[in-house]
């Protein structure tokens, strides 16, 4: 048998030699002359034994293209013919063990990690004196300790190339996948010199890492087609019998969502214990860039139960900042013993709002209402916004560079010219708000907005509400500016006693309706412009108290302002700056060119330190792009020099599907070893035998090796020998004509 047939299409190269041999036979014609009673018979001899030689080299030639094209074509002979060579047959042996989060959890005093070290440990004793020797670790990116195996026979490499360095490894914090892990294992192997190839898979065998019927992932980690003859797949279990119940804290939730510099911040968590036993007097901290801010205790929580708690500190400065919340108790698992979340504080948000009034003189009546609810307050909610009233005159020439939210409040008209700026605010990725009342008009929405690029829509009539002023109704109740109302769990603005609103037709599908009345009049819509973040936000009602009493009646209108100017802010922020991620999730940081950034570190959880190359993209910004993020937990972006800008923090959360306790079921086994992808699964006891049975046949790809080497230097003595007996020959032909003339 061979395990590349298709190479055996090379036999109709041995044509190649008998053809050359057919076309360069000499051709001799008959002469009869005076002088052939001279020659001796013996000349006669000599040219038949010249043409044996020749058939011969044409043989020798035959021969070696047929063991070369053989030699590609990897012949084998199989089990039942080579019975005698086979049990002592050696192996490029190569070890996967499972470093996935659920490898952390404890089997008694150890974790199921180290029972896997022990087990590879014994599997090394096992080997045989020829065997080679390779570990992969199955974890978020699998990977080999060394680039080609290690001899079994050089002890010292095993030691401490392949086993010391397991000790030192950190708690597995991601998932796994087996079937990447065995295409790694099968690439190690490749690059080992022996025929037989063996795949000891050391595991909790968990279905989030097996993921059995894959079929996909599985096929791809045998290359598309099924396990080569030569490999053997055992599956070697670990299975965990912890009787210790794990405690696990989930997603930490920050109230305010925008926290401001000096300001409260609440922070809510959840605490569960998935059993099998009550734990008691549960110890809980609440770190803040590090340092300690509080700390509870929890008396007891009983198995299969969970609880939720609230922590407090104080944002100390304005950036990025990470808090932690973990538990120092010892139980099944520590991965999921902490969460962490990663908050931007605010010092404050500079807020133009341009007034309907067009002079400079006048006291912005129209915005009191507006300023007022953004102005600073000891609020737990309130008070970043920094608000600035302009005239429409006064704006003309404002340097909007210096906000982050414009409110366009009811004007009649706006210059072009400022039209046109506060479209490219938008479009860099800035918050516009735009409140339609009793002094816009159409003109203003459908020529003027329109024609320096917000199509905010249609703006039709003014709608009255008559004897029966209609309920406010929450049309999107999901959406992030919306976040105070969903917080009162309302679905409706009940308190609020609706006069007037403008008839508007949304522009495209892209603008979402955010609040409608009753009977499905939009008065509040939002939409993105551009690409950058920027965001556009319109209220068909006024703010001025004239065609509602929301801001004096209703409870809701500051919250609801703040939010609104909060979302805005973010502005691209909200598509870049992603600071609670998922695992594989890229990180990504934008900021303003100046000061200028000469160089960025990222710095993850493992302590290694990756250089990043800043872009410079349009709008006047830098942009930061980190991709590797397969591994939980707290990454820190920083900058050189060190005085321009403070680090920046990125958290990437524990997938906790990884955590699912499913194990593999008989039906999965089946599937795999059906499918050949796994030999079978085997017992601790039963290493030796595995590594005796494999595969049972000879490669004679050695052999022929040798043959073909030998003929190689037939052929060049048989050239060599057919190279003189010509030279002679000719020597004699060039002596002939004397000898005629005696």
């Amino acid at each position: 048998m061979f395990e590349i047939p298709l190479m055996l299409t090379g036999l109709l190269a041995i044509g190649i030699p008998i053809a050359i041999h057919l076309l360069h036979r000499q051709k001799t014609t008959p002469i009869n002359w005076g002088a052939m009673m001279f020659l001796q018979a013996s000349d006669v001899l000599k040219k038949k034994r010249r043409n044996i030689d020749h058939w011969l080299l044409l043989l020798l030639r035959i021969a070696m293209l047929l063991l070369l094209v053989l030699l590609l074509a990897w012949p084998i002979l199989p089990a039942g013919a080579v019975k005698q060579f086979a049990g002592g047959s050696s192996a490029d042996v190569v070890i996967v063990l499972d470093h996935s989060i659920s490898s952390g959890i404890l089997d008694g005093r150890r974790t199921v990690f180290a029972h896997e070290i022990a087990l590879a440990k014994r599997i090394t004793d096992t080997l045989r004196h020829e065997d080679t020797l390779s570990i992969v670790i199955a974890g978020h990116r699998p990977y080999s300790l060394t680039t080609f195996p290690v001899a079994v026979s050089d002890t010292a490499a095993v030691q401490s190339k392949l086993l010391a360095p397991l000790n030192e490894l950190p708690m597995g914090m991601a998932g796994a996948s087996m079937p990447a892990a065995i295409q790694q294992a099968r690439r190690v192997a490749r690059r080992g010199a022996l025929f037989e190839k063996i795949i000891f898979v050391v595991s909790d065998q968990r279905v989030v890492s097996w993921l059995p019927r894959h079929a996909a992932l599985w096929k791809a980690a045998y290359g598309g087609k099924a396990a080569e003859k030569n490999l053997a797949v055992f599956d070697l279990p670990v299975l965990p019998q912890s009787a210790v119940s794990d405690i696990a804290i989930g997603p930490l939730h920050i109230q305010p969502a925008f926290p401001g510099v000096g300001r409260r911040v609440n922070v809510l968590f959840s605490i569960s214990n998935s059993g099998p036993l009550p734990v008691q007097s549960i110890p809980i901290d609440l770190l803040y860039d590090g340092s300690p801010m509080d700390h509870l205790m929890i008396p007891r929580l009983q198995a299969g139960r969970s609880t939720t708690g609230i922590m407090h500190l104080r944002i100390a400065s304005a950036g990025s900042h990470w808090i932690t919340v973990r538990t120092g108790i010892q139980d099944a698992l520590a991965a999921d013993n902490q969460s962490t979340a990663v908050i931007q504080a605010w010092k404050h948000i500079p807020v133009l709002i341009i007034d309907s009034q067009l002079g400079s003189v006048g006291t912005f009546r129209a915005s009191r209402f507006l300023k007022a609810a953004l102005q600073p307050s000891t609020s737990l909610h309130l008070g970043l916004a920094q608000p600035v009233v302009m005239s429409v005159s006064g704006a003309r020439h404002a340097d909007l560079s210096k906000y982050q939210v414009v409110i366009v409040n009811d004007p009649a008209t706006l210059p072009a010219g400022l039209i046109s700026r506060l479209h490219g605010f938008a479009r860099s990725g800035k918050g516009v708000w735009f409140i339609l009342g009793r002094n816009t008009n159409s003109t203003f929405v459908n020529s003027q907005l329109s024609s320096g690029g917000f199509d905010l829509g249609t703006l039709g009539t003014v709608q009255s509400a008559g004897k029966h002023p209609p309920v406010i109704v929450i049309r999107d109740a999901g959406n992030p500016l919306l976040r105070p109302l969903q917080e009162l769990h309302r679905n409706a603005i009940v308190d609020v006693t609706l006069l007037k609103w403008h008839s508007l037709i949304p522009a495209n599908v892209r603008e979402k309706v955010l609040l409608a009345t009753s009977d499905g009049a939009p008065l509040m819509l939002s939409q993105n412009v551009g690409n950058a973040g920027g965001q556009v936000v319109t209220w068909t009602t006024g703010a001025d108290g004239h065609w509602n009493d929301w801001p004096l009646e209703a409870g809701s209108f500051l919250p609801l302002v703040n939010q609104i100017v909060y979302e805005l802010a973010m502005g691209s922020k909200r598509l870049t700056d992603r600071h609670y991620l998922n695992p594989g999730e890229p990180i990504v940081w934008t900021g303003a060119d100046k000061p200028a950034i000469q160089s960025v570190a990222v710095l993850d959880p493992h302590g290694l330190i990756h250089a990043v190359t800043p872009q410079l993209i349009t709008g006047g910004q830098y942009l930061v792009t980190w991709n590797h993020t397969g591994l939980p937990g707290l990454y820190t972006m920083s900058f050189k020099p060190n005085q321009s800008r403070a680090d920046v923090y990125f958290n990437v959360n524990i997938d906790r599907t990884q955590l699912n306790p499913s194990l593999l079921s008989p039906a999965d086994m089946k599937w795999l070893t059906g499918q050949g992808y796994i030999r079978r699964q085997i017992k601790t006891d039963e290493i030796a035998q595995a590594l005796g049975t494999v595969s049972r046949s000879l490669s004679l790809w050695p052999i022929l090796a040798i043959l073909l080497l030998l003929m190689l230097l037939l052929e060049a003595l048989q050239c060599r020998k057919m190279s003189q007996l010509t030279r002679a020959a000719d020597l004699a032909a060039t002596e002939l004509p004397a000898m005629s003339l005696l």
